[in-house]
């Protein structure tokens, strides 16, 4: 993959009338531009996968997903660029019409394969090598997928940040940061916006699979649930894209900001404090599901 990506990520200086407002100091680790399309966590998760499971070993790879999925599309394109088979099992009926998501896997080459949502529970959760073809869970949730997520703050001087904010889907990325934190002996309070509907979610999710606790997780900024959003959470991203020309996707990055915003407002984050937000990609967002949306 060397040559196809931008590794180490770019961090930047983030400044909105907000932010101001609260005399506070944003830094945004840009790990949207480690690729157009194998962006952020996803790349993060993978490189983890990648790195476990030598390449002699298997011939393909599977993996599972939504319909709307990221992580199929970073999977396709990484496929493509090494020259691996590779095949995903989506969750629920064919449609009539592939949305864009799916349409840009195919065109990567990726075979994909409908499954129903009883069957698509039962084989979801499947990894490492098992007669020569590479199983990846979905969204790459796996132990190896948390060290490849090790690596994000690896790339950032830490001396002065006071918060490291992360939103969540499955809690590897946070688990992987936490991880990394501990390994080098990082007092600094790492947070995690959960992006599911479910009270405390994430934070059972990693104490189950990780066994990690005691991590900071905020379980109300979902907007009603993964890839739930409203008009107030839209007009947000669109405010905060016009004053800093950075794109945020709705089901991930954007609730991240949105919930630094309300944390700032209510003192939750005191003021002067340096935090370091993760933009973990995931653009491909907007496709499909959210490109009727009228701003």
């Amino acid at each position: 993959m060397k040559g196809h990506l931008t590794i180490p990520s770019p961090v930047s200086e983030i400044s909105t009338n907000w932010i101001s407002e609260h005399n506070s100091n944003i830094l945004l680790k840009r790990d949207d531009l480690i690729h157009p399309i194998i962006s952020g966590n996803k790349w993060r998760k993978l490189s983890g996968i990648l790195a476990k499971n030598r390449s002699s070993d298997y011939d393909s790879l599977i993996t599972f997903g939504g319909a709307y999925s990221n992580h199929l599309l970073a999977v396709a394109a990484v496929c493509s660029i090494l020259k691996i088979r590779c095949k995903a099992f989506v969750r629920g009926e064919a449609p009539k019409t592939l949305n864009a998501v799916l349409k840009m896997c195919k065109m990567y080459g990726m075979e994909l394969a409908f499954i129903s949502r009883e069957n698509y529970q039962k084989s979801n959760r499947k990894s490492g090598v098992f007669d020569r073809t590479l199983f990846v869970p979905e969204g790459g949730a796996c132990s190896d997928g948390t060290n490849g997520c090790e690596k994000i703050l690896s790339e950032v001087d830490l001396s002065n940040i006071d918060q490291i904010f992360v939103p969540c889907g499955t809690g590897t990325t946070l688990a992987g940061m936490a991880n990394y934190l501990n390994a080098k002996n990082h007092k600094i309070q790492l947070n995690g916006i959960q992006v599911l509907k479910g009270e405390n979610y994430i934070a059972n999710e990693i104490k189950n699979l990780y066994g990690i606790s005691g991590i900071n997780v905020y379980d109300q900024f979902h907007f009603g649930g993964y890839a739930k959003t409203n008009d107030s959470l839209i007009a947000f991203i669109q405010d905060f894209m016009k004053q800093t020309g950075v794109i945020l996707d709705p089901v991930y990055n954007g609730k991240m900001m949105f919930a630094i915003k309300k944390l700032l407002e209510n003192g939750e984050i005191k003021q002067g404090q340096n935090i370091l937000a993760i933009h973990t990609g995931g653009i491909t967002g907007w496709f499909g599901k959210f490109d009727k949306i009228m701003v």
